[in-house]
């Protein structure tokens, strides 16, 4: 997903000298009360930007099928969601160059972008589990996951570049502790994703059980995947982690088999 990444910063970088000013809002996603250095229509802007950038390394399909599959459901999530100022846009994408391994995954933009890729749609077959898949797109931004998380990084920047006039070795410092703190915040958002898309799911009428055979796919699917080496600074949890925290949401109890699941071993690193 390193293309993603790129594109991505690339989109916020040129997006980064255009804050609204301070706000204080109540968001009913989170159930916070939240400081905000954009307004809505800023965050659609740097949503906007970020597309465009997508859409220059992925091919956007006009497959009709797929697409009417991806718009009835997030038509269905986006209705019963959190934020409705904002409209909810789903593109089917892929890679460009063909003869490349199927992209197996999905993203979501401030302001309201969802891009499912076309190998996770060939993957995942049932419709509750790729609701599951939108719905927690869709969380992520009802609760301004991505934008919170760049309204961080000024906080990050500012004390590096200030350490580093008084002692190198304490810039590095700061910013292993802030670079730890946002690998933390960025797994407890996938948590709190899931949390939302199973709530949204069952406002939508899909079955809620949908996110747990979701991930449990996905599972599989990463243990088909060449062995990768262990890195702690991981920013998504383990799926079996999430797994374990979905069951919770639904069923409202932590039963043994979870509980084993998120003390147990680290199954993503087995084959």
């Amino acid at each position: 997903m390193r293309k993603i990444f790129l594109s991505v910063l690339a989109g916020i970088v040129c997006c980064l000298a255009g804050c609204s000013g301070i706000s204080s809002n109540f968001n009913t996603a989170t159930g916070e009360q939240e400081t905000t250095l954009y307004s809505t229509d800023r965050e659609q802007e740097i949503g906007a930007s970020v597309a465009r950038e997508i859409e220059k390394e992925y091919s956007v399909l006009d497959d009709v099928a797929l697409n009417a599959r991806v718009d009835r459901i997030i038509e269905k999530i986006s209705a019963v969601c959190d934020r409705q100022d904002i409209i909810y846009v789903g593109k089917v994408i892929e890679e460009k160059k063909s003869g490349k391994d199927l992209v197996v995954n999905a993203l979501s933009l401030p302001g309201g972008y969802v891009y499912v890729f076309k190998g996770l749609m060939e993957y995942i077959k049932g419709d509750d589990e790729l609701a599951a898949v939108i719905a927690h797109e869709v969380a992520h931004v009802t609760a301004r996951h991505s934008i919170k998380r760049l309204q961080a990084s000024y906080g990050s920047l500012v004390a590096v570049m200030g350490s580093i006039f008084v002692d190198g070795r304490l810039a590095g410092g700061i910013n292993a502790v802030t670079t730890t703190m946002f690998f933390k915040y960025s797994q407890d958002d996938e948590i709190q994703a899931d949390a939302l898309g199973i709530k949204y799911m069952r406002a939508a009428g899909y079955d809620p059980k949908g996110m747990v055979r979701m991930l449990e796919q996905l599972s599989v699917y990463n243990r088909k995947q060449p062995i990768r080496a262990k890195y702690f600074g991981r920013t998504h949890p383990f799926v079996h982690e999430r797994i374990a925290s979905a069951n919770r949401v639904i069923s409202g109890e932590l039963t043994f088999r979870d509980y084993v699941r998120t003390t147990g071993e680290r199954e993503d690193f087995k084959k």
